[in-house]
Order: structure tokens, then sequence, then C-alpha cells
């Protein structure tokens, strides 16, 4: 499969700090992270992370994430796969919303009541700073779980974001 499966995140906060997070966390999980700009317009050459790389200013971006040197070499022959690791490379995209508010039906009661019987209805979100965050990943496994989580995490760390 050479696309992958997108997850995306609506977040209030500063964007790069938010990748920063995440980078930063991965670095635990894949000591020899590499990365590249995942922007159209640059040459997509890896090297390895280096923390403060993602620009403070950068209103939107991208940034293509590999475990090592083989996984970016794999990743152009195979694409968004699990590997015998059960890992495969990400891909971090982030933008600002283009609305002011947004209408939307929540899956699960937004109050959290237990013993009643939920009915989906509109809720319209509305904020300052929110940004959009996908997460391109491979099949649904454990490891596309973790990435998932740690974007999460990273979104709702500090006192400048949160997840939604």
């Amino acid at each position: 499969m050479i696309t992958g499966l997108d997850h995306v995140v609506l977040a209030q906060g500063s964007a790069p700090a938010v990748v920063e997070r995440f980078l930063g966390s991965w670095l635990s999980r894949w000591p020899m992270l590499r990365c590249a700009s995942g922007d159209e317009d640059t040459d997509g050459m890896f090297s390895p992370w280096v923390p403060g790389q993602v620009g403070a200013s950068a209103d939107r971006g991208g940034v293509l994430i590999a475990r090592d040197e083989h996984m970016e070499a794999d990743w152009d022959l195979s694409g968004y796969v699990l590997d015998k690791r059960g890992e495969g490379p990400l891909a971090l995209y982030y933008e600002p919303t283009g609305w002011q508010s947004l209408p939307v039906v929540p899956q699960e009661d937004p109050y959290s009541r237990v013993g009643f019987r939920y009915e989906p209805y509109d809720i319209t979100v509305v904020g300052a700073g929110l940004y959009l965050f996908t997460l391109v990943t491979p099949d649904d496994s454990a490891f596309t779980r973790a990435a998932l989580d740690t974007l999460l995490l990273s979104a709702g760390a500090g006192s400048d974001s949160a997840a939604t």
C-alpha cells in the first residue's frame, strides 16, 4: 500500500510545538529517527532529527518520519507498510483551520453521562488558534495506535494546547 491511513486531530496551540513534542517522544522509540520535510516544494532529503528543527513560526508544514535509513529506503519501494518489526513510516502534516467554527456530530456523549442512552446530535466547535494535524500511518495496528496516542499526548501536553 503506497498510501496510508489518515488520522485527523483538531488541537489548539502551537503546531510546531506539538510536532516537536511528537518527534521528541518518538525519538525514545526510534533512536536513529530520520526526518524529511513533507512539503511538496522541498527536496525531501532525510537526515537525523535534531530537536528544534521544526520552525517555530511555520504556520503549516509536514514531516516524513522513518525509523532508520533502511525504513527510509523501503518507503519508496513499499509505501506505508509494516516491516518485520511491526513498524512503518509515518507522515505528520499540520495547518491552521480555515474556519472559525465547525459543526460536528460527536460519536460519544460529550457530557460523559453514565446510564443514559446517547443519541448523536450536532454541536459546534469554536476556538482561536486551532490546527488540523494529519498523521499518516500504515494499516491499523498496535504500531498505528501507538503513533496516534503519541500525537494525542503531544497535542494535549502543556497549557497552550488541547486535543479534541
